[in-house]
């Protein structure tokens, strides 16, 4: 992504978008006992109704996948797409448009610390 690009990405992500960095326990329901362990989840969504928008990150970022949230039993709402990124797509997106985020660079700070320490270039 050029310089630009990095900062409209930025912007939206800011605006619009949310990144989840948590751990949450998850049953294991396959293993005797029903085991519960923590599962890190890492992961980051922009909801539009203008699927230009998502189209143009789902270009321009090379990351993530479009859902459809539908809303059937509303009839004024419209159709939300999503575009949804999670590990390590979601690290090479915010490691790049780190600097350029205002309201969410402390979330997406953890996710880069996170993996540059797990990948040891930190």
């Amino acid at each position: 992504m050029s310089a630009t690009e990095r900062a409209y990405v930025a912007g939206i992500v800011d605006g619009e978008g949310w990144i989840e960095f948590k751990r949450k326990p998850m049953k294991r329901n396959t293993r005797p006992g029903k085991p519960t362990h923590n599962v890190l989840v890492i992961r980051m969504e922009v909801p539009q109704v203008d699927r230009r928008l998502i189209d143009y990150l789902m270009e321009t970022t090379e990351e993530g996948s479009r859902d459809l949230k539908k809303y059937p039993n509303h009839p004024t709402y419209q159709t939300q797409h999503r575009w949804r990124c999670s590990h390590h797509g979601c690290y090479r997106v915010l490691k790049q448009i780190l600097p350029y985020l205002i309201v969410k660079q402390e979330k997406a700070k953890l996710v880069v610390d996170h993996y540059d320490k797990k990948f040891g270039k930190s």
